[in-house]
């Protein structure tokens, strides 16, 4: 026995095939997050992929070269309240989340401070995903930022999604400093 599909099911489901991925894609959002990603990487800008646990004070500017080789971070000697040296780099993503760039404050070689611009869109997804990590945060600043005690230091993060790329900013702090904000 033959089975024959009808002409409409298998039109319609072709048209799934080729819809459905698409429809993904464009307008759900992890199918855009994961479109920007791949753009990004295409345009050759590396992963930043670093677990909020495994901050601490005690990670070296070695270990940070030796973790992320493919990321080309340009250091300069800076001295300010986070440090004497500072390393920025362009990237993709962070954790999976696209961004833009990260600065690591260094002082006496150690890490006391990291920055992270991320994109405006994934503010949502980043406190989410920290919410997940860390726990709940408590509100610092009348209610403006978030704060996540970790046992390697403390991330600061805007409670409310940034209006500007400028105010997209992730900090982490290293116990040393974490008294001085």
């Amino acid at each position: 026995m033959r089975f024959k599909l009808p002409r409409t099911y298998k039109l319609l489901l072709a048209l799934a095939v080729v819809v459905g991925p698409f429809y993904w894609l464009m307008f759900t959002e992890d199918g855009r997050r994961r479109s920007d990603l791949f753009i990004l990487h295409i345009l050759g800008k590396p992963s930043f992929n670093i677990a909020y646990d495994r901050l601490s004070g005690a990670v070296t500017h070695a270990d940070i070269e030796e973790q992320f080789p493919k990321v080309d971070f340009q250091c300069a000697e800076r001295q300010s309240s986070l440090g004497d040296e500072v390393c920025g780099a362009e990237i993709a993503s962070f954790n999976g989340l696209p961004a833009r760039r990260t600065l690591l404050h260094y002082g006496a070689g150690r890490l006391t401070a990291l920055r992270l611009d991320y994109r405006p869109h994934y503010h949502g997804l980043l406190t989410e995903s920290l919410r997940n990590g860390l726990g709940e945060p408590s509100e610092e600043a009348g209610g403006s930022t978030l704060r996540w005690q970790a046992e390697g230091g403390t991330i600061v993060v805007p409670a409310t999604a940034p209006e500007t790329d400028a105010n997209a900013v992730l900090m982490w702090l290293a116990p040393a400093l974490t008294g001085n904000y």
